[in-house]
């Protein structure tokens, strides 16, 4: 007697016993879970037991705290990732008060810093990509430009840039047989045009943010390439303080690369480009006790990303780009103020774009 006939399994059973099978193989062939951290980001990484066969990399947000523990050279005050040009450790101020230009200019109180997370993820299966992805999350670049002109010089117009290099912040991650280094930077030139009165005296300048949130790209096998980005916001504020019988008209600007790295694998830039046309007018006489001073002040924005992956190891070799593509675009005026001021005449305020 061999019992009685057990009904045929339904269709959910069977799949369900399927995906327990498929579970357990892959629980034996999938060694344990390691962590890294890029800045205060945690990431998970699972690799097969068998070298070589697949190697998986995702953010782990339930281990952010461990990284934020651990500190790093380059983190602002928020434990985020702090790069650009002359910025201090909080990324929102100089470090130095003074940057030389060419042409007997200084950028008084000048800087540039971009505050921001970097994360990826990769699926890389049997040698081939299955996946990659990489970006930026919560990023804001501020900065502050003020050409000081104090030598006399302001009747011949000065036009000249100046460029910053920078030593990348880095991060080594290994993932079985692959050794990666993951770097940001920010490479940044800074632009001047002035044309002034003869004899007059005057800093002028513009404070900058924009505040880019996040930003990144992901490549998926079958599927090509996809983009999350944050609608993105500018402010503008002018720095002006000048004597009395004062006339400029100054553009200053910046252009910087936001990049992040993963080895030769990938990377991902965001492109900002910015000019600020700043005219100022102050007419009185030296013994007046107020001056009639006009400001007036535009923007040009641009901002776009770039992507590329590029993985060859053996007989393998896969490489697709993206980009580069625009986010943003402004260009038009965006301030015009005139009043009655004691000399000398500090002026700041803020312009949302």
């Amino acid at each position: 007697w061999s019992g009685p006939t057990l009904p045929p399994l339904s269709a959910t059973a069977m799949a369900l016993r399927t995906l327990v099978a498929a579970t357990a193989a892959l629980a034996a062939a999938t060694a344990a879970a390691e962590h890294h951290c890029v800045g205060r980001l945690a990431h998970e990484v699972l690799r097969s037991e068998v070298e070589g066969d697949w190697v998986a990399v995702r953010p782990a947000p339930s281990k952010d705290h461990e990284c934020t523990a651990l500190g790093f050279p380059g983190l602002d005050g928020d434990r985020r990732l702090c790069v650009g040009v002359n910025h201090d450790e909080t990324c929102r101020t100089a470090k130095n008060p003074v940057v030389p230009l060419p042409l007997h200019a200084r950028c008084q109180g000048c800087f540039v810093g971009a505050s921001t997370d970097v994360f990826y993820s990769l699926n890389i299966t049997r040698l081939h990509v299955e996946s990659i992805g990489i970006g930026f999350r919560g990023s804001t670049i501020l900065s502050t430009l003020q050409v000081d002109d104090d030598e006399g010089r302001a009747g011949r117009s000065r036009k000249g840039s100046k460029n910053f290099g920078e030593t990348p912040l880095e991060f080594n991650v290994k993932l079985g047989g692959l050794d990666l280094d993951i770097k940001v930077s920010m490479p940044t030139e800074l632009t001047y045009d002035i044309e002034a009165r003869e004899s007059a005296h005057g800093d002028v300048g513009a404070r900058i943010e924009v505040d880019m949130g996040d930003n990144y790209i992901e490549y998926t096998k079958g599927q090509g390439w996809s983009h999350k980005k944050d609608k993105m916001q500018f402010k503008v504020g002018p720095i002006h303080e000048g004597d009395y019988d004062t006339m400029a008209n100054v553009t200053l600007g910046f252009k910087s690369s936001l990049r992040a790295e993963i080895g030769p694998l990938a990377w991902f830039h965001v492109n900002v480009a910015n000019e600020v046309p700043i005219g100022v007018s102050s007419v009185g006489t030296s013994g007046a006790d107020l001056l009639h001073s006009c400001l007036d002040m535009g923007l040009k924005l641009d901002v776009a990303h770039e992507a590329e992956v590029d993985f060859s190891i053996l007989e393998h070799n896969f490489t697709q780009h993206w980009g580069p593509h625009a986010d943003r675009h402004h260009d038009g005026a965006v301030l015009h103020k005139c009043k009655d001021l004691h000399p000398p005449v500090p002026e700041e305020m803020t312009v949302v774009v």
